[in-house]
């Protein structure tokens, strides 16, 4: 939804596309490495949390933003601090999946896990969509965010922590 948002805040089609093209796959890169760092560096459950929290942080300050009347410009600054987020606890979580599995099923689990994130994230925008239509992309961005934090106070009952 972060495009139809950019153009319905008045940021050019053009504008918008390359904004998708190079910097969001920069930053997601660069916040995967820093992700992927840090993770290997101390617990990857309390990582994780704090990746997840970073990204629902910086979500919960778009949707604020937007609800406010944000115009396009800042919400293609705020979308990339987001992203940038997101690259970390995407390697964050990977590193933890991987501690997650028993070796011997490896490649079952990790795939199984992969589904569940896509799956998260299919539903997820499913659900930001229809609160769009009905309330703006305000409140959905304040919804997902809420959601997000759900997703960290799960994160203590994981059985293993590799890290």
């Amino acid at each position: 939804m972060a495009g139809p948002l950019l153009i319905d805040r008045g940021v050019g089609e053009q504008t918008t596309g390359f904004f998708f093209a190079l910097p969001v796959v920069a930053l997601m890169a660069v916040g995967g490495w820093v992700g992927g760092r840090w993770a290997d560096g101390g617990s990857r459950r309390h990582r994780v949390a704090a990746m997840l929290a970073a990204v629902t942080a910086s979500v919960a300050l778009l949707g604020a933003a937007i609800w406010l009347g944000t115009g396009g410009t800042g919400a293609m600054v705020m979308l990339g601090a987001v992203y940038l987020a997101i690259g970390g606890f995407t390697a964050a979580s990977y590193a933890l999946f991987m501690d997650l599995t028993d070796r011997r099923l490896g490649a079952t689990q990790f795939s199984t896990f992969m589904a569940a994130t896509n799956g998260c994230e299919a539903w997820a925008v499913a659900l930001a969509g229809v609160v769009v239509s009905a309330a703006g992309y305000g409140p959905a961005l304040l919804l997902m965010a809420g959601l997000g934090l759900i997703a960290v106070a799960l994160l203590p009952a994981l059985k293993h922590d590799g890290g």
